[in-house]
């Protein structure tokens, strides 16, 4: 097994101090769950600004009433495709913070985005996700046959990317190059024991919040079933994993023992660990520690 394990020991940012302090002052896990009680979470996707649409070639299409963006470099081919999948609990969808996100990926990798808005809980459930992204897969693997793909998400969106690559695994479907998961959510569950001594820490996320949009999420199926819960799937023959994460998000217990899993079973993959860090921070670009990981996953696409 070859690859890369990074711990950040930098004491976190002061302006990352200062988010979390915010963040507990304004008991924004109390609020997550009044939200996913009442599916108050938006289910419009933040509008693409208007600086990214001079800057880059922006397609959007229409798939069974929703959008897919294709946004790709004016000046120069990318020969890199990026499935990204957005965080949010599968009740949130795309926020301004992920656009700039995507924004920043694409200045610094060259690589053209496909951003698709896919269906939402509670409306919807995980088999429809996956209905739909089938047909936006189908799509990027026929227009662009002879490229690179890279699945990358966030928080959820780093669940359902990893979880969707073992679906297509399975099926005998083109698997992508690499899985970038940044704070993922890897077991729907809620079920590590190790969760807990997160959670102090973590004021962000609420637990009860997660195993309820978790449970909506999964629909038919078993909360744990592989695509709701990818962290109890098959490993093999994916492409290379890359885990970001940091020690104040109640899903590095999950991140760790998908950690744990890899080393056991010898697959290969990179792990980046950042000390002090919340949940998701990665979509605040102007971080400091957000601004060291953009330069990280530019790397894994250079030297995989």
């Amino acid at each position: 097994m070859s690859g890369k394990e990074y711990y950040h020991a930098v004491p976190p940012s002061l302006e990352s101090r200062f988010i979390q302090f915010f963040m507990g002052l304004f008991g924004m896990k109390r609020a997550m769950e009044r939200k996913i009680l009442s599916n108050g979470y938006s289910k419009t996707p933040a509008s693409i600004p208007k600086s990214m649409l001079k800057k880059f070639n922006v397609n959007e299409e229409g798939y069974n009433g929703r959008t897919v963006w294709t946004i790709s470099p004016k000046n120069s081919e990318s020969d890199t495709i990026i499935l990204y999948l957005h965080g949010g609990a599968y009740y949130a969808n795309i926020t301004p913070m992920h656009w700039q996100l995507i924004n920043k990926l694409l200045d610094s990798s060259n690589a053209t985005f496909v951003v698709p808005d896919y269906p939402l809980a509670p409306e919807s459930t995980c088999i429809d996700t996956y209905h739909f992204l089938d047909a936006v897969y189908a799509k990027l693997t026929a227009n662009y046959s002879s490229k690179k793909v890279v699945f990358m998400g966030d928080s959820a969106g780093g669940g359902l990317a990893l979880g969707f690559a073992q679906k297509i695994r399975n099926e005998g479907l083109k698997r992508p190059e690499q899985l970038t998961l940044l704070s993922p959510w890897l077991d729907a569950s809620m079920s590590n024991p190790e969760i807990v001594k997160y959670d102090k820490l973590d004021k962000i996320l609420s637990i009860k919040a997660l195993k309820i949009a978790g449970k909506k999420y999964a629909g038919s199926l078993d909360v744990t079933d592989f695509r709701v819960s990818p962290i109890h799937g098959d490993f093999s023959n994916l492409g290379k994993i890359s885990i970001f994460t940091g020690t104040s998000d109640v899903l590095i217990a999950d991140a760790r023992k998908l950690k744990q899993i890899l080393e056991i079973q010898n697959i290969n993959f990179n792990y980046f660990e950042y000390s002090g860090m919340f949940h998701d921070w990665v979509v605040v670009t102007s971080l400091r520690e957000t601004k060291d990981v953009l330069k990280r996953i530019n790397e894994l696409f250079v030297h995989k």
